[in-house]
């Protein structure tokens, strides 16, 4: 593989402790507290939206989104970290020679910034959100996107992400699909071309 596609939450980083902080507090301003969930690893993927809708179910309204989003841009990482080997397996990527990018349905800059405080950003040949085309995982087009602004093959390309979100959009692209089991793993139906125990594994794709 020249090109290393990388979901952000769940794959690179934990940061299911900051989100969940964030919805915390947006559940407190909208009075409904009680909606919290134990566990927010099982809601996260797809966008704030799409983590607001699961939580609330019939009670979601578009503006709890622009409340969610305010929390997390003042608390994007209070207690989120990237994940044991992850930064050892994008600096040998990158000293091999491959292309490294984010395809997160985050919002792209927010990325661009947790991603410089936790010290990886350098090693990224791009960094791609939820808000930097007109559709977002599963949606395919963000990943054939980013292959047409990098020259690369669909072919020669890898989507490495933790769920169902991430498998569907590289497989809508052409490229291979690996799932990371470290992160807040969702799959339904589909099967990923690999299935990755560590992050360290990623490097016998390259």
């Amino acid at each position: 593989m020249r090109v290393f596609l990388f979901d952000l939450d769940g794959t690179v980083i934990d940061s299911a402790e900051d989100i969940a902080l964030s919805l915390r507090l947006t559940l407190e301003e909208i009075g409904k507290s009680d909606r919290m969930p134990k566990d927010v690893r099982e809601f996260v993927g797809g966008g704030v939206k799409a983590l607001l809708e699961r939580v609330l179910g019939d009670e979601f309204r578009e503006e709890y989104v622009h409340i969610f989003r305010r929390h997390y841009l003042a608390n994007p990482v209070v207690h989120t970290k990237v994940y044991p080997g992850l930064e050892r397996v994008l600096r040998e990527l990158k000293g091999a020679g491959k292309k490294v990018v984010i395809v997160s349905n985050k919002l792209e800059e927010l990325s661009r910034e947790i991603l410089r405080r936790v010290g990886i950003l350098e090693f990224f040949d791009l960094v791609v959100g939820g808000d930097t085309y007109p559709e977002k995982k599963p949606s395919p087009l963000p990943v054939i996107r980013t292959l047409e602004v990098l020259g690369e093959e669909p072919s020669e390309a890898v989507m490495i992400g933790d769920t169902e979100a991430d498998i569907l959009a590289g497989k809508g692209a052409g490229t291979k699909t690996a799932l990371a089991l470290w992160g807040y793993v969702r799959l339904n139906s589909q099967k990923p071309d690999f299935v990755l125990r560590r992050p360290e594994e990623i490097l016998s794709l390259a």
